[in-house]
């Protein structure tokens, strides 16, 4: 498929907290009061962005711009958000809303570039970066995202030409991938569905189909593509992975189960077919061999946070706690700011009447995501079994939402 796309990044303003500016304070105590509550939305969206709660942040940046419409900083701030979901349309929306209230407001044509690479729009990323050091000149973000749009454009193109030529690609499967890589799904359906009519043997085409068929949850469609493509490619594994996920989305595990074999017997390395293999056991309750899989796929990969993590699920389940912590502990080795994992240990160490221990990973877990109403209900169970009554009450009050759970 060619090179990956990796456009700059979007930049994230903080609003100072309480610096209304002299027109807004013109508008009297209520219009003051309104801007002083979007900025404390917009600021906790802001936190929660530095902590990758990003669902959690989108929320707070719409309530800061329902309370405050022509607030442009949270209009941007709310584009960030939509970008690192992957929501480029609702992102480039919100960019415009910036620019519209400040036209020269250089970070938010910077970040409309970046949402317009990503939907490689080239052209469009280009002139909104260029606008953007325009106003800033002095913008070396902007400056590297403009010679990253530029690099990519050539990139993109010379793709395109090279499947188009060299792999029997036909150039209405480019226009329809085009659309499937922008989101457009439905039209790619259509697309795609037309050059297969058209030509049943490209393969290209009936990949891409069954990608937008699961896209669209249509998974019975989806299998039907899939299946397609492996008669006439049966060693094609990525293909045999998307059927064997079908299968299972479609609650036809032994199907599943079926494809997700075929893959490691060709390819024993494969750890996504033992971490798919590894949950279906877990959900039949077959944890032995579900461990087995999760063993395995650490052999292969040692420094996948994720096996430590699935198997440290499986040694609870079975009660083997000593082993669960163990595996956890292995996972926040390789990814120390997992508040997941600190979670999880202290879920465990409770269990195991080691409350000192369970009371420092709940905070641990709570110092990135002090919105868990759940860890904040075990780390106040854990001060309640130490005897330490005044701390389990303020845990047990944020745990109702009673107070809020940060300072």
């Amino acid at each position: 498929m060619g090179k990956k796309f990796i456009p700059g990044i979007c930049i994230l303003f903080l609003a100072v907290f309480g610096c209304a500016s002299s027109g807004d304070r013109a508008g009297g105590t209520n219009k003051a009061s309104q801007y002083q509550l979007a900025m404390e939305f917009n600021n906790l969206g802001a936190r929660y962005v530095s902590k990758n709660l990003i669902d959690e942040a989108i929320v707070q940046f719409r309530k800061s711009i329902t309370v405050y419409p022509s607030f442009t900083e949270a209009h941007n701030n709310l584009g960030v958000a939509y970008c690192k979901q992957k929501m480029y349309d609702e992102a480039i929306a919100e960019f415009k809303w910036a620019i519209q209230l400040n036209p020269d407001y250089s970070k938010a044509h910077d970040n409309l570039g970046f949402a317009y690479q990503h939907k490689c729009l080239f052209d469009d990323a280009i002139k909104e970066h260029t606008l953007a050091l325009k106003i800033n000149p002095n913008d070396m973000e902007a400056k590297k995202n403009l010679t990253q749009a530029k690099d990519e454009k050539k990139v993109y193109e010379k793709t395109k030409t090279t499947q188009t030529g060299n792999r029997g690609i036909s150039p209405e499967s480019i226009r329809a991938y085009n659309h499937y890589s922008r989101g457009y799904v439905d039209e790619a359906i259509a697309l795609f569905q037309k050059v297969l009519e058209d030509n049943p043997q490209e393969t290209f085409a009936a990949c891409y189909l069954g990608h937008a068929y699961t896209a669209k949850g249509m998974m019975d469609e989806a299998i039907t593509a899939y299946t397609g493509v492996l008669q006439k490619d049966p060693l094609n594994v990525q293909i045999r992975l998307m059927l064997g996920d079908a299968y299972y989305e479609r609650g036809l595990t032994d199907k599943a189960v079926a494809e997700f074999e075929n893959v490691l017997k060709t390819n024993p390395d494969n750890t996504r077919a033992m971490y798919k293999l590894g949950d279906i056991y877990t959900e039949r309750g077959d944890e032995s061999r579900a461990t087995t899989l999760y063993n395995r796929a650490i052999a292969s990969s040692p420094k996948s946070p994720e096996a430590y993590h699935k198997l440290g699920d499986v040694y609870l389940k079975e009660e083997l706690y000593d082993n669960a912590i163990a595996s956890w502990k292995k996972q926040l080795e390789l990814s120390p700011h997992s508040g997941k994992a600190h979670g999880n240990l202290g879920s465990a160490y409770a269990t195991k009447n080691m409350t000192d221990n369970a009371i420092d990973e709940y905070k641990k877990a709570l110092a990135g995501n002090p919105e868990d109403r759940e860890t904040h209900y075990h780390l106040a169970s854990s001060y309640e079994e130490n005897g330490m009554i005044d701390e389990a009450l303020e845990e047990y009050k944020k745990a109702l939402g009673v107070m809020p759970a940060w300072k």
